[in-house]
């Protein structure tokens, strides 16, 4: 049996700029055909979250699971939650015109995916989830996993092997990396006989992003366009 590959995007956060430069970088790598591995937050952060979402939705995922941003846009939690998450109001503001930007299939096909999925490719066991199995808010530290990890939600691409035999492979940031690198960032997953990661950086053109949140009267544009630019929190 020859290589099988798994591309691997995740925590795209409604930017449409970063994800098409993306697609096409599958597609020049010539990675069209393989299936394809969506870890959530599609929404959030961004002033595209319904373009994401119906781009997200053609290009027909294998497997997906639900992001907690996901989560605020489909389900609607009260105020007091958002404002807890973001630790500041205008954190808030933007997801509530995040979700109100979101027709209800958007928010049907955001609220359909799983919290986690477990798979198998070329023969190789896979456990998917967006932060950890039994919370989306809180990042994964590995166990005695006897499987291979497949998360997103810290924005930072690592492929790390686990105590239990496995491989652990975050492919990052497609929309709003914190690593210190403004690209987008995904992985290409490779089973042959064992499993192997490799982490892509793509750039994009991140003053047209930016631009676009405050052309189209996103919430806390100039917040989250300091953040997209030096790709970090502080």
């Amino acid at each position: 049996m020859g290589a099988e590959k798994l591309v691997l995007i995740s925590d795209v956060h409604s930017n449409l700029h970063a994800l098409e430069a993306v697609v096409s970088d599958i597609s020049r790598r010539g990675l069209g055909a393989a299936p394809l591995c969506f870890l959530g937050d599609a929404v959030n952060m961004g002033p595209f979250p319904g373009e994401v979402t119906r781009l997200l939705a053609s290009l027909k995922p294998a497997f997906r699971v639900k992001g907690n941003h996901d989560r605020y846009a489909s389900s609607g939690p009260g105020r007091a939650d958002l404002e807890r998450y973001f630790r500041c109001p205008e954190g808030a503001d933007h997801a509530v015109w995040t979700a109100a930007a979101l027709d209800a299939r958007d928010k049907a096909w955001l609220a359909d995916a799983p919290v986690q999925l477990s798979f198998e490719l070329g023969g190789a066991p896979f456990l998917c989830f967006h932060a950890s199995p039994d919370n989306d808010e809180r990042s994964f530290k590995p166990g005695a996993e006897d499987v291979n990890i497949l998360c997103g939600h810290i924005h930072a691409p690592y492929a790390a092997p686990l105590p239990g035999g496995g491989l652990a492979v975050n492919p990052g940031s497609v929309g709003s990396s914190l690593d210190g690198d403004p690209s987008a960032s995904y992985a290409v997953v490779t089973v042959n006989g064992g499993v192997t990661a490799e982490i892509i950086r793509v750039k994009y053109d991140v003053d047209a992003f930016c631009e676009a949140l405050a052309a189209r009267g996103a919430p806390w544009a100039a917040g989250i366009s300091a953040v997209v630019r030096r790709a970090s929190l502080s």
